[in-house]
């Protein structure tokens, strides 16, 4: 597939991974849910299918109408259906089976695919700051069903429908012309319709979700920052108050909670509010305080500040000052950052700071957040709007275009084989 990437793989795995694996694999216990011929699929590979769906919409942030998810229980037998007629097919021309060159391809491609599924997960978890072994990380993968035998049968399912295509849709080809139009309707037009005038989205969905988009929005700057760590004084305090923060959220928590509590009940709320309020006034009053005492900092690292400021000023590099005063180290030191001012991922006072700044090369006052004390520097406006294709992208825009075409090409065989058969489907199985 043209999107393809490995962190969007963990959020789900869609509906071609729901591959032809034969009856056999199928427990007593998990009932048949598509037969078609000499080829039947359990209840659990289908449920497997109609799980990741509904995690990739919660993941993109939708929640589906009880009609939606009906339609997407057709939709997940129907392709069970499809991939049973593939193989039907295959078997009665002799070509279902591998040699074992071939056996060997496919599961050295499905190990490499396995590898970097798991080792992008491993980063993900330690990158939100958890520390995982390698065991946790493959039974974690387990669970959600991401296996070395998933990827073998998705790698098998590949080799599938090359097949069928090189027995039925030989000639299909694709034009440059097609390729554009596909690669506008499919790829480019989406995402300037999510992304164009949506920076938190696309932020959250490509940014963050480690995602990939093919139109970016404009007005993203790179900029750098030299972090500075609160004096000790200060970080202990700051340490101690967040303790009692974390409490103070905890009991307001409670006490909220008991409002909706005596809300349910039909009793009076008036009591419960009125303890919810002062938790609350607690909360917001050491609120104040951190912020009070984070503030306090700037006047303590004064010397050192006006220091960096002084010397940018008399033509220091900005990476010269990152080396020479920044609390970062190894690779984050100095890393170049994309900022948007409409972005909803900064601190409120980094956000306001560096969106003061009106031209590359302008570096802000000290300010702090809960990370530090920060001076940030505009280095330069970064590319917006249409993303550019690499010789890479395009030759994998191509084999999609491709691959689309020729599927399309299928259906109508798809459509005839099914009156070849005997085809036994129970959708009912499926519990939206």
């Amino acid at each position: 597939m043209f999107r393809s990437n490995v962190i969007r793989r963990l959020a789900v795995l869609a509906l071609v991974l729901c591959l032809a694996l034969v009856s056999a694999a199928a427990a007593e216990e998990d009932p048949v849910i598509v037969r078609v011929g000499r080829v039947s699929y359990p209840l659990s590979l289908a449920l497997y299918s109609y799980q990741s769906n509904l995690d990739l919409m919660a993941y993109q942030g939708y929640s589906p109408t009880p009609e939606e998810k009906q339609a997407l229980i057709s939709q997940t037998v129907d392709h069970l259906v499809e991939l049973a007629l593939i193989q039907n097919k295959l078997i009665e021309a002799g070509r279902n089976d591998l040699t074992e060159a071939e056996e060997s391809l496919v599961r050295s491609y499905a190990g490499s695919v396995y590898e970097n599924l798991w080792q992008a997960f491993k980063q993900r978890v330690e990158q939100e700051g958890y520390e995982a072994t390698e065991e946790q990380v493959t039974s974690w993968l387990a669970q959600q069903g991401y296996t070395l035998d998933i990827c073998y049968e998705e790698a098998l399912m590949a080799v599938r429908n090359e097949r069928i295509i090189e027995l039925y849709c030989p000639a299909v080809t694709v034009s440059p012309e097609e390729v554009e139009a596909y690669y506008l309707e499919n790829y480019l037009l989406p995402d300037r319709e999510a992304y164009e005038n949506d920076v938190p989205r696309y932020e959250r969905e490509i940014m963050t979700a480690g995602g990939e988009a093919f139109f970016s929005p404009e007005g993203y700057r790179i900029i750098r920052q030299i972090l500075l760590p609160y004096p000790d004084s200060v970080t202990a305090a700051v340490n101690q108050l967040s303790s009692s923060l974390e409490e103070a959220s905890t009991a307001m928590d409670e006490a909220y909670r008991a409002v909706a509590d005596a809300a349910l009940a039909g009793a009076d709320v008036d009591a419960a509010k009125a303890v919810y309020r002062q938790k609350e006034e607690a909360y917001t009053a050491l609120v104040d305080q951190l912020v009070e005492l984070q503030m306090s900092a700037l006047s303590l690292v004064k010397e050192t500040t006006d220091e960096i400021i002084r010397k940018y000023n008399a033509g220091a590099t900005f990476e010269s000052l990152i080396a020479e005063y920044g609390k970062e180290a190894g690779e984050d030191a100095g890393r170049e950052l994309l900022f948007h001012p409409e972005s909803e991922n900064w601190a409120e006072s980094f956000r306001a700071a560096a969106a003061a700044l009106e031209k590359p090369g302008d570096i802000t006052e000290p300010f702090v957040t809960n990370l530090g004390i920060h001076i940030v520097q505009y280095q330069e406006d970064a590319p917006g709007g249409v993303h550019e294709l690499t010789a890479e992208e395009q030759s994998a825009l191509e084999a999609s275009a491709l691959q689309a075409k020729q599927a399309e090409a299928l259906q109508p065989l798809l459509q005839a084989w099914r009156t070849q058969y005997d085809v036994e489907t129970h959708p009912e199985l499926i519990v939206p």
